[in-house]
C-alpha cells in the first residue's frame, strides 16, 4: 500500500476539486492519503475545512507527493514547502516520487510555480514524474485516473 500526500494551493473550489479527485483516485487504488492545503494568513476558506497544516512528518510519511498549484507564479504560501524541501536530508527522499498539476489539471505546459516546486523536489532527492493522467474528456475523471496510477506502489 502506498502513502499519497496531496498538497494543494487553492483560492477557488475548482483547484480544490482537482486535488480531491486525485485523492479519490488514490484511495480507489487502495492507497493511504493525506490532504493538505497551502494557505496564507487571512485566505478565504474553500469548500472544505480542516485539511491540517503541512508538516515535515507529512513529507516523510509520503511515498508519493502530489502538488496542485492554482497560481501560475510562485506565491508566499509555497515558502514553507520550498524551504522544507531545500533543507531536507536528501536520504529521506530518495525513494519518493512526485507529480505536480496546475489549475487546468495535467496540462503539458507547466507553469512557473510548477517548475519552481519541481526543482525543489528534485533538489530534495525526489523523482519528479512526467504527466501521469490519460487524455480524458472529463477533467475530474482525468485527475482521478492520475490518483489511481499514483496510488499504486510504483507508477
Amino acid at each position: 500500500m502506498s502513502n499519497v500526500l496531496v498538497i494543494f494551493q487553492a483560492n477557488t473550489e475548482r483547484t480544490e476539486q482537482l486535488a480531491l479527485a486525485v485523492g479519490v483516485g488514490a484511495v480507489e487504488s487502495e492507497a493511504n492519503i493525506r490532504l493538505r492545503r497551502l494557505v496564507t494568513a487571512g485566505a478565504v476558506e474553500v469548500g472544505h475545512k480542516g485539511y491540517g497544516t503541512l508538516k515535515e512528518a507529512d513529507l516523510l510519511w509520503a511515498d508519493v507527493i502530489v502538488v496542485g498549484l492554482e497560481d501560475a507564479q510562485p506565491k508566499r504560501e509555497l515558502d514553507w514547502l520550498l524551504s522544507a524541501l531545500t533543507a531536507a536530508d536528501k536520504t529521506s527522499f530518495l525513494q519518493k516520487q512526485a507529480w505536480t498539476f496546475g489549475a487546468e489539471g495535467s496540462a503539458v505546459a507547466k507553469t512557473e510555480a510548477q517548475l519552481v516546486v519541481e526543482e525543489a523536489l528534485r533538489t530534495a532527492g525526489v523523482t519528479v514524474l512526467p504527466t501521469v493522467a490519460p487524455d480524458a474528456s472529463d477533467l475530474t475523471e482525468q485527475m482521478k485516473e492520475a490518483g489511481r496510477k499514483l496510488g499504486q506502489k510504483r507508477v
